[in-house]
């Protein structure tokens, strides 16, 4: 009887390891994938206390034009089309930015000497999703986790999404505990990345 309860208790424990280290293996994915969503749009360094709105801006587009675009991106039907051939409703670049920054931004036109870049009609944004995507990207690895009162650091690689092996930096995140539309997530504060010194990227 003793054996049997010792192998239980032994068969119980294996499962209990078992279903924590899947959860923290889970949880490390999930990181990675929120990281993910700030470098796939070369946002590589920053500081939320020191971000724009106009960056603000280029994220919440960006980022929509890469994970949500049947959805965000619709086709200009402007004359002539001055600022780009799609456009984008402010709701969903201000989504964009509450979900990952906690942040609310302030909408404008995004223009350089010449009148071009991105034309807010204070409905839309007009653009050319052709500057957004394209080039390598990468994705975040996470593989350490420090836990503040407040706060969470991560810690891990980048690498390229078509070709693992090929990891050109490491990655210090700061987020924070964050819910967004009921479901519990984390909302970034900051992101700092240390290239390889054989890597050719420039910010």
């Amino acid at each position: 009887m003793k054996r049997k309860i010792f192998l239980c208790t032994l068969l119980l424990l294996a499962v209990v390891l078992s279903t924590g280290a899947s959860k923290q293996s889970d949880e490390l994915k999930r990181m990675g994938i929120f990281i993910s969503n700030f470098t796939e749009t070369t946002m590589y360094e920053f500081d939320i206390n020191e971000l724009s709105d106009e960056e603000l801006i280029r994220f919440g587009i960006g980022h929509n034009v890469i994970n949500n675009p049947k959805s965000t991106v619709k086709k200009c039907t402007r004359k002539n089309c001055q600022y780009g051939s799609s456009v984008m409703p402010k709701e969903a670049v201000a989504a964009s930015v509450k979900k990952y920054f906690d942040l609310d931004v302030e909408h404008q036109s995004i223009l350089d000497d010449d009148d071009e870049g991105i034309y807010f009609d204070g409905k839309n944004y007009h653009f050319n999703p052709e500057d957004y995507g394209g080039g390598v990207i990468y994705y975040a690895e996470v593989q350490n986790v420090r836990r503040g009162k407040n706060n969470i650091t991560m810690e891990g690689e980048l690498y390229n999404t078509k070709n693992k092996k090929d990891r050109p930096g490491f990655f210090v995140a700061k987020a924070k505990p964050h819910k967004y539309n009921g479901k519990n997530t984390w909302a970034i504060l900051s992101l700092s990345v240390e290239w390889n010194e054989d890597n050719d990227y420039e910010e």
